[in-house]
């Protein structure tokens, strides 16, 4: 495959690139011209690392798992002397019903997704703030708008990274740092009992991998957003809220609020798409939001005026 230079002399981590569809993220990111260190547990990412060396391309791995952030970062950093992107890709599944579940398996899967992803975040962080740029892409999945039956722990973990996603994407905006989600939709070996050979075919991981180099890519324009992919198509979530229902002081009741939950739900011409923090500020406190805050540099809190 003829090498291409959409990444030409960029340095991209990819944790859980072993196998799978990380794997393709590796492969993607080397034939488009970048350094790509590849991080994994056991031998698939030597093994990946080696087969993008084989195609005259750069590459190395990193045997590690994904809550070993630093020590990740340190081996692109040593190996490549910078780092422009980051993609988290590793996890596993512990997959039961709630009243089943044993502590092990919620806290296994807290570890990996959310403590692992995190890590590898706080790893890069200062080494892009201070560089002034940055790619990061989170991996998520559309269970943290549905919900799935069987999946609590999972669900949580990555409800957890994409509330991660979404305050990473503000506090990086200012030094060239984006961040963003993607909600892969692809077979994989957890799926051959599930799925009918059709649905393998329709699902490939490689049709992943374009849409999340897109995302790292130096001109991408989306920030702290929610991208569902699969089988070559791609979609972005947002947040749509209903008009609700203001009552006065004396209107407060219980009874009161169950005999106009209607209005409080209802989506019709009032609804909205609200973005930020702010926007539930305005909607709550109506016009008293409009003389914005003290700010408090302690708490993080940045004035409206």
């Amino acid at each position: 495959m003829a090498q291409g230079s959409e990444f030409a002399g960029q340095v991209a981590i990819v944790v859980g690139g072993g196998a799978g569809i990380g794997r393709e993220y590796c492969l993607g990111l080397a034939r488009e011209g970048a350094s790509v260190l590849v991080a994994g547990r056991g031998g698939s990412a030597a093994q990946t690392a080696a087969d993008i060396r084989a195609e005259g391309l750069i590459a190395e791995a990193c045997i590690a798992d994904v809550r070993e952030g630093e020590r990740i970062f340190e081996a692109a950093m040593n190996a490549f002397g910078k780092v422009d992107i980051l993609i988290v890709n590793a996890g596993i599944l512990r997959d039961k019903t709630f009243l089943k579940m044993s502590d092990e398996e919620w806290n296994d899967v807290l570890d990996v997704h959310l403590h692992g992803t995190r890590n590898c975040a706080k790893a890069v962080w200062p080494h892009m703030m201070e560089r002034g740029y940055g790619r990061i892409l989170l991996t998520v999945t559309s269970g943290v708008v549905y919900g799935n039956y069987g999946q609590a722990n999972y669900i949580s973990a990555k409800s957890g990274t994409m509330g991660l996603t979404y305050t990473l994407a503000i506090e990086g905006v200012r030094n060239g740092i984006k961040v963003n989600a993607i909600a892969p939709v692809a077979t994989s070996a957890l799926t051959e009992s599930v799925f009918t050979p059709e649905l393998h075919a329709a699902l490939p991981q490689a049709a992943v991998a374009p849409f999340a180099l897109a995302l790292v890519h130096p001109d991408t324009q989306e920030n702290g957003s929610l991208i569902e992919v699969g089988g070559g198509w791609a979609a972005k979530f947002r947040w749509q809220r209903s008009g609700g229902h203001r009552f006065a002081e004396g209107e407060r009741s219980v009874t009161n609020v169950l005999a106009h939950w209607d209005d409080i739900a209802r989506f019709d011409e009032r609804a909205d798409y609200p973005t930020k923090g702010l926007d539930t500020l305005s909607a709550t406190a109506g016009e008293a939001s409009k003389v914005g805050f003290i700010p408090v540099a302690k708490h993080g809190v940045v004035s409206k005026t």
